[in-house]
């Protein structure tokens, strides 16, 4: 079972296994207000929640800013 740990540092949020193995990192703009990362940090907790279930990669992916966001708008349902 994968336990997803977030931490935020900027310009991204890397999220983890409950031994610290990076399993996704998702970049972020680089002029992201403090309230609004908090936001986007439980936002990409719940919504990346299921990715983070699977087998650990041989390497973290990495989503660009752009991906990020695509992402989170089709799981939230605000895309087609």
């Amino acid at each position: 079972m994968v336990t997803a740990v977030a931490t935020a540092t900027a310009p991204s949020i890397t999220l983890t296994d409950r031994h610290g193995h990076a399993l996704l990192i998702c970049e972020l703009p680089r002029s992201i207000r403090p309230g609004e990362l908090s936001r986007l940090h439980h936002q990409i907790l719940v919504h990346f929640h299921d990715e983070l279930q699977a087998p650990p990669p041989a390497r973290p992916r990495r989503l660009s800013w752009p991906e990020v966001v695509r992402r989170l708008e089709q799981r939230m349902g605000c895309v087609a």
